[in-house]
């Protein structure tokens, strides 16, 4: 009985803590020249399924969760110029981005540790998506969101479509990357070169293209297309070249209430991992690479607004990731293994209905999704076959002329195995066939009090049950079972707009995540594969982070983000880690200026980040390394021009202008960043 009564207890406590912040609020604000954004009505002139409190938006987050999301528009990527778009999220508050030159190249994590979900219009991406992403051009995007800290339901199931690599399956959080649409007939081209400090000269091309269809008989459509090319090379000192070709094309029409959009998405490149250099200066021999590395994503989403308070959203999606595997060695002599290949395939679909009655708004989900795949790059199994079904539901209230927001959620995802092996031999024995694992249970609660147009106050609760231990047979070296994960979040946020150069947000999280499985550095072979044993423990998270933005001018805009942890702690075994310092950053702050004069535009980023000593791998666990610790500038300047009608912009940018060779993983060696980049890119849009 105590213990089913814990998850109220802790509701109860962040209320009355919600209360009272609102008790020693100033209410006399009255006289401030600046005002909240209003959340819960975006411009008219944005589209509907971009619009946050729009019924249309398939992503539409929680008015109470919405402090915790930023957004990256077609803006925010040009002001940064960012590589990639791991890079640009790598410069979101609360994000840590990691890169060593093994199977899983990327690590995102968010706020101290967690998973995050993946969702490219509409489809859910698998757990490779770190090999996906770095290949999608962004001249294709139109907006990403990250969701931090999420405790929204809807947005997509709570545990990982799939096959999971990682141990822990319960999400913290989503990425949502939309795609372009045109707002007319429109074109660009755009072409760079850029040298870095350790590697040869860059180079990339991409072309966008788009058309709205006109309006005939009531019919309103729209298409376009996005082609791109990379070509990042490297030398046997570092092997970390890549190489992607890209496609891209987006349609869709729209008849009265009705509205249809698809993507067809396509991928191929190359992708070397770099050499690790050990701390004794040493460079490791292996030659590991995948090639051709390949992405294919189709997705169709549906929307009928039968009423403008009744709307119906499908999205209907499949995806396939497939590389070939080759483990060679700069060694003399050595003799090479054959190549290996890896296939993940999902296709899935979403269905949501949101009813708005008065001031209450009730939204109804359903996901279903089927993944198989081959190789043991990914997941445990050599062959798999798995299933998730979920719903959700959620109901959010109005009160006090919008004043007072209140919601409560639940979600239900269950994962089913159809069968796997542990063996890529043709007739292999099967295992786990057509067995439904426990079900993954989640609530939340949230609450938003609006003060006044300058002070709002928000808090989200939520409690969720993996049921599962996530993949199909992770191992414990000493065959000890492992238990259900389980999670119970909170976050209080306020935000203030007292004037219009300084809109500042502060919110206080906190993160208790039970049977929590990591890896070890034990390991064991299955047909010449290796893979980890993992261990469980109870994690605590606590932290604050800090964003602060305004406008000093019409043309000058700026924003800083700190992300602080207070608590880091993982229990296992009955012995207490403080991973603050240890293998997790203690601080990281994001900054960035922006100022706009005539035809010229400047823009200056800062990303800070403390160091940390330890990193855990296959090779073992490596102590007292030097990782983190830098602090990287990037800088661009822009020249705008016109003429006949057209437009071009010439830009000159520079990534980590300090020139600092960091790193932020130590597994063969340590894998450095490539140091001060220079480059200019040249567009034209028609």
């Amino acid at each position: 009985m105590t213990q089913a009564l814990q998850p109220f207890r802790s509701v109860r406590r962040t209320l009355f803590v919600t209360a009272a912040i609102a008790a020693a609020l100033p209410c006399a604000a009255g006289a401030a020249e600046a005002t909240l954004p209003a959340v819960e009505v975006s411009a008219a002139t944005e589209r509907p399924d971009l619009q946050a409190d729009s019924l249309q938006n398939p992503y539409r987050v929680e008015t109470t969760g919405r402090a915790g999301t930023e957004v990256f528009t077609r803006e925010d990527m040009e002001a940064l110029a960012p590589k990639d778009v791991l890079d640009l999220l790598n410069k979101a508050v609360g994000m840590n981005l990691t890169y060593h030159g093994r199977k899983h190249p990327y690590f995102l994590e968010e706020r101290g540790g967690g998973n995050l979900t993946f969702i490219l219009d509409g489809a859910v991406l698998p757990a490779s998506s770190d090999r996906m992403l770095h290949k999608i051009p962004l001249a294709a995007i139109e907006r990403i969101e990250v969701v931090r800290g999420s405790t929204s339901l809807a947005l997509g199931p709570t545990i990982p479509i799939g096959s999971s690599v990682s141990g822990s399956g319960i999400n913290t959080g989503f990425v949502v990357i939309r795609t372009r649409q045109p707002k007319g007939t429109e074109a660009e081209l755009s072409a760079f070169v850029e040298k870095s400090d350790l590697n040869p000269t860059a180079n990339g091309q991409s072309l966008y293209a788009g058309t709205q269809l006109g309006a005939r008989d009531g019919i309103r459509g729209y298409a376009a297309g996005a082609l791109s090319r990379r070509d990042a090379p490297s030398n046997d000192a570092r092997f970390d070249g890549q190489d992607a070709d890209a496609r891209m094309a987006v349609g869709g029409f729209s008849v009265g209430r009705f509205s249809l959009g698809a993507t067809a998405y396509r991928d191929s490149g190359r992708h070397e991992m770099q050499r690790g250099v050990t701390v004794s200066g040493a460079l490791d021999n292996s030659m590991w690479y995948y090639d051709p590395l390949e992405t294919s994503v189709l997705s169709g989403n549906l929307s009928m607004a039968w009423t403008p308070d009744q709307v119906t959203l499908l999205s209907v999606f499949g995806t396939r990731y497939q590389h070939t595997e080759y483990n060679e060695s700069f060694a003399p002599g050595a003799v090479w293994k054959a190549p290996t290949y890896a296939e993940e395939k999902s296709s899935g679909w979403n269905l949501r209905h949101s009813a708005r009655f008065g001031d209450t708004l009730v939204q109804l989900g359903a996901l279903s999704t089927r993944s198989e795949g081959y190789g043991p790059n990914t997941s445990n199994q050599n062959r798999w076959h798995s299933q998730v079904d979920g719903w959700s539901g959620s109901v959010e209230q109005r009160l006090f002329k919008d004043r007072l927001v209140l919601d409560a959620g639940y979600r239900h995802d269950q994962k089913h195995i159809d069968d796997f092996t542990t063996s890529s031999a043709p007739g292999a024995k099967t295992g786990n066939n057509d067995v439904d694992l426990a079900p993954a249970r989640t609530f939340a609660l949230g609450a938003r009090w609006k003060f006044n147009d300058v002070y709002a106050l928000s808090g989200r609760y939520f409690d969720g049950d993996e049921g599962t231990s996530g993949s199909f047979d992770l191992r414990t070296k000493d065959g000890t079972p492992l238990h259900a994960d389980s999670q119970k979040r909170m976050e209080i946020a306020f935000e203030a707009a007292p004037r219009p150069y300084f809109r500042p947000t502060l919110i206080w999280f906190d993160v208790d995540a039970k049977n929590q499985k990591t890896a070890t550095n034990n390991t064991y072979v299955v047909n010449d594969q290796t893979f980890y044993y993992y261990a469980e423990g109870d994690v605590r998270r606590r932290g604050i982070e800090l964003l602060v933005k305004g406008d000093i001018t019409p043309r000058t805009s700026y924003s800083v983000g700190l992300t602080h942890l207070t608590l880091n702690d993982t229990v296992s075994a009955g012995t207490t880690t403080d991973n603050i310092g240890l293998n997790q950053p203690e601080n990281a702050l994001t900054g960035r200026i922006s100022h706009a004069w005539s035809d010229w535009r400047a823009n200056l980023s800062v990303r800070k980040v403390d160091a940390w000593t330890q990193s855990i791998s296959a090779m073992g666990t490596a102590n007292d390394v030097h990782l983190g610790d830098y602090t990287r500038v990037d800088a661009n300047v822009l020249r705008d021009f016109r003429f006949d009608g057209h437009g071009a912009t010439v830009e000159l940018y520079g990534r980590n202008l300090g020139n600092s060779h960091y790193a932020t993983r130590y597994t063969t060696g340590y894998y450095s960043d490539p140091g001060r980049v220079i480059g200019v890119q040249a567009t034209l849009r028609y």
